[in-house]
């Protein structure tokens, strides 16, 4: 079997299965395993087959009388999504906070490997504004969040990965200079904040403080950002001990 149909048939079985958990969760009742195969194009032997996979993985069970209901695993996975959604409400909460004292676009942005991603955002209600989609993952030297995560870095690793980065411009104050970036990391650990001066987007400005674990682990970021035409960077710098103080509110919701 070439890799295509391999990567074919495996993406085949993930299906059914999502089809035969998909079934049984939504049942109010357990449900004989006939019925469920009754309202099912997957072949009688192969359902058959994965239902005892699953059961023996403990993702489904069956009672005394053969019907089948959502196992333990599922439902500590149910459990989990339902405090992530928890979690995720308060954050977002939060953020909201942030984002009527400072009038501006708060958000909070995660490592992703070598990147940083935007995570969660609240934003401004300015008809003039700045959108960068939730999933983006901007150059990570351009930015507030970004410059803040290399910082974190030991200088061996932050210099292996900037030696595999373009460093190039996208904006007029983008740092390229590796010796320049390297005094400014230096600078950001000392003052436990971030600067983007027009350094991702000409007219964008943005500030970002960490987020640490209570090991002192680098979490995430937490920013604001504005076009310059309405808060200059100065402006925004007036706002740090508000989101400091945001910080200390979010640190529960954002532990690993």
């Amino acid at each position: 079997m070439d890799n295509k149909a391999s990567m074919e048939s495996k993406a085949n079985a993930v299906s059914r299965i999502v089809e035969i958990v998909t079934q049984t969760a939504q049942q109010q009742h357990p449900i004989s395993l006939p019925d469920l195969i009754f309202h099912s194009k997957i072949p009688k032997p192969t359902y058959h087959r994965l239902v005892q996979q699953l059961d023996e993985e403990h993702f489904l069970s069956t009672d005394s009388r053969g019907n089948i209901y959502p196992g333990t695993e599922l439902k500590r996975i149910a459990l989990n999504i339902h405090s992530y959604n928890e979690k995720r409400a308060c954050v977002q909460a939060i953020l909201h906070g942030l984002s009527r004292r400072v009038d501006e676009t708060c958000g909070i942005a995660l490592p992703d490997g070598n990147e940083m991603v935007y995570h969660e955002r609240i934003q401004t209600n300015w008809p003039l504004k700045i959108v960068l989609p939730l999933g983006m993952k901007p150059p990570i030297w351009t930015t507030a969040s970004g410059k803040l995560f290399l910082s974190s870095l030991a200088k061996a690793q932050r210099n292996k990965l900037l030696n595999q980065l373009p460093l190039q411009r996208y904006a007029k104050n983008t740092q390229t200079n590796k010796i320049s970036l390297e005094a400014e990391f230096k600078q950001i650990r000392q003052r436990q904040y971030s600067v983007d001066n027009e350094e991702f987007i000409d007219g964008l400005v943005a500030i970002a403080v960490p987020i640490y674990s209570s090991e002192g682990k680098f979490l995430a970021s937490l920013f604001c950002h504005c076009p310059k035409t309405r808060k200059s960077l100065d402006d925004l710098l007036t706002f740090l001990p508000v989101l400091e103080q945001t910080r200390a509110k979010l640190q529960q919701y954002l532990t690993i």
